[in-house]
């Protein structure tokens, strides 16, 4: 019996994931993909780096733990 099929399967963690409220429509940070924040939220949904960096410069915040901003070059 193999325990590991699940990790093996799982698909890697995004980039740039997007944070959404608790209705789903609304975008409260983006993060980067190696966040804790971010993994421990739950509401995370992958984006790519045109999509991130997107929504910082629509200002929606940068995550206080990484500071997306910085790597992405978008300034606050």
């Amino acid at each position: 019996m193999n325990t590991d099929r699940g990790q093996v399967r799982r698909p890697a963690a995004a980039d740039w994931p997007i944070q959404h409220g608790l209705n789903r429509a609304n975008r409260d940070a983006v993060p980067t993909g190696g966040c804790w924040a971010a993994a421990r939220s739950g509401r995370c949904r992958p984006a790519d780096r045109e999509e991130a960096h997107d929504a910082l410069r629509q200002r929606v915040p940068a995550c206080v733990h990484c500071r997306p901003d910085t790597a992405l070059g978008v300034d606050g």
